[in-house]
């Protein structure tokens, strides 16, 4: 037997040499991806940080008294008892608290809150008025480092507030020119009528021009061309969509900048992911699935229909969910088409101005009040939980529904 036949085949010097290069590229993959995960832990937990501040709060118009958990549960509840402590009568409040006009009033300028601790102690219900001053806002730690020394340099009618930021009132309130009374609840109602419509729109058109495609569509030229500025425009700037939405939607077909207008130009910009996700689930059915359908008589609309769609549904949902994830992060496309920095009001139609989470969030990172800042992380956080429930739902979709062919 020859010298060279007796070696093993895996210790030759190419496939060594190839081994070595293999664990060269995983290396340089492997370090970059950590090195961004690690920073991307550290904003996140920035953020996070920036929704909790330590406040010193000179009590204009509210009792200036926090009240026990105990004490309360709900939000009417802890109203109640701030009527009752400002020296209202039993029959006052109750007369007040029936009538819805004067309610809406109350809750436009009083912000009902759970404060993690005050000078009293903690978790102590507290009713913020937008005409309560602001002597001083600490972040965390050095609130937390000071907040003995803060407690007893307070005077009269001053509260210490270890105040979290992101809570279930900052859901429900309306935007405000005021931090205090701020919310997301006119963006939160503006992204889903805004995602809602989008999806009603790019959904139908891309996963039918995917099914074309694949499944009717002639092997030639002009489908190679189609094909090719179908991954083309995947990857165009946001804002170059942005642009074309101003021209055609807001001022060519004079929809103005209005919820319409947005979802026009959203759809655009996320039809071409779910035309490809979907071509890609479609091809992922063997043929061999396509031929059992035509042997036992089908046509060629009942094989796609019943067959080849069905069975293509995960990856076509997964798709279709990366590309909203995509649609709710972008702000940029939605500045363009008119996307108003301050709604009072949530959409009440397709032609109602709007605002969306993003914009939203811009708005407030860009106001001069410091404490916007807080206001804006918190608003960061629910867009990033919102996103990370939808990667999660896609993750799930895809592992749940997974077909081994």
């Amino acid at each position: 037997m020859q010298k060279g036949l007796s070696l093993d085949s895996s210790q030759s010097p190419q496939n060594l040499r190839r081994d070595r290069i293999n664990r060269l590229f995983a290396r340089a993959v492997v370090i970059p991806t950590v090195i961004a995960l690690a920073l991307i832990g550290v904003l996140l937990l920035d953020t996070l940080y920036d929704t909790v501040s330590v406040q010193v709060v000179e009590v204009t118009e509210t009792s200036g008294k926090s009240f026990a958990l105990s004490q309360a549960l709900t939000a009417d509840q802890v109203i109640r008892l701030e009527l009752l402590a400002q020296g209202k009568s039993p029959e006052e409040v109750a007369a007040l608290m029936s009538d819805p006009d004067e309610m809406r009033v109350f809750r436009l300028r009083n912000r009902v809150e759970l404060m993690w601790a005050t000078q009293e102690g903690p978790l102590r219900w507290v009713v913020s008025s937008i005409d309560d001053e602001r002597i001083a806002n600490y972040s965390l730690f050095e609130g937390l480092r000071r907040w003995n020394e803060l407690k007893e340099g307070l005077q009269e009618n001053q509260q210490l507030r270890l105040n979290p930021w992101l809570d279930y009132s900052f859901l429900t309130r309306d935007p405000s020119r005021n931090p205090i009374s701020a919310g997301l609840r006119v963006a939160l109602f503006g992204t889903l009528w805004v995602l809602g419509l989008t999806l009603a729109m790019s959904i139908p058109i891309g996963v039918g021009t995917a099914i074309y495609l694949e499944e009717y569509a002639p092997k030639n030229r002009l489908t190679r061309f189609i094909e090719v500025n179908l991954r083309n425009l995947a990857g165009v700037p946001s804002i170059v969509f942005g642009l074309l939405g101003l021209a055609v939607f807001v001022r060519g077909m004079e929809f103005g900048p209005t919820i319409i207008s947005a979802a026009l130009t959203m759809a655009l910009l996320i039809m071409p992911t779910i035309t490809i996700a979907a071509r890609e689930a479609l091809r992922s059915v063997p043929d061999s699935i396509r031929f059992a359908a035509y042997a036992l008589g089908a046509t060629k609309w009942q094989t796609v229909t019943m067959v080849v769609l069905p069975s293509s549904i995960p990856g076509i949902a997964t798709g279709v969910i990366l590309a909203a994830t995509r649609a709710i992060g972008e702000a940029a496309p939605l500045l363009i088409v008119g996307a108003a920095a301050y709604v009072a009001f949530v959409p009440r139609g397709i032609f109602s101005e709007y605002t969306v989470l993003p914009v939203q969030i811009y708005l407030w990172i860009s106001a001069n009040l410091s404490e916007f800042a807080n206001t804006a992380a918190a608003g960061i956080i629910v867009l990033l939980v919102t996103l990370a429930g939808l990667y999660a739902l896609a993750f799930w979709i895809r592992r749940r529904y997974r077909v081994e062919w």
